[in-house]
């Protein structure tokens, strides 16, 4: 499976474990370096969410955002749907995406403060692709 079907823009709504409200924003993925990669382009309609940017291949993810902060992340994709996890042992993430039709996406994110030995929720989206 290809990164191209997540290719286009993208409005999401989250739910955020830190958040009582709905955190809306928008996700822009398109192929650059004559198709090498594909850029992530992302921003929240809400003050304490990051906007940010990242780099993927096939393989890996390399996520940055405005506060500075660069995190690599493994990279799975398949006809489902793509996870990605980073394992760390102060602070470890992992996402998971399924396609819910050709133009739609739920998404559940979970971190660990264990290196990966226990998993918390910590958000869910939903995405629609508008172009």
């Amino acid at each position: 499976m290809s990164l191209d079907r997540l290719l286009g823009t993208w409005h999401f709504t989250m739910h955020h474990s830190a958040t009582a409200e709905p955190v809306t924003g928008r996700q822009r993925y398109e192929r650059v370096l004559d198709g090498a990669y594909v850029l992530l382009k992302w921003t929240y309609d809400h003050p304490d969410f990051p906007d940010a940017m990242a780099m993927l291949s096939e393989q890996q993810l390399y996520y940055f955002d405005v506060r500075g902060i660069t995190r690599i992340f493994d990279l799975q994709i398949d006809h489902a749907g793509w996870s990605m996890v980073r394992l760390d042992p102060e602070f470890s993430q992992r996402y998971t995406a399924r396609f819910a039709g050709p133009d739609a996406m739920d998404t559940n994110g979970e971190y660990s403060n264990d290196q990966g030995a226990t998993w918390q929720h910590d958000f869910t989206m939903s995405f629609t692709r508008v172009e």
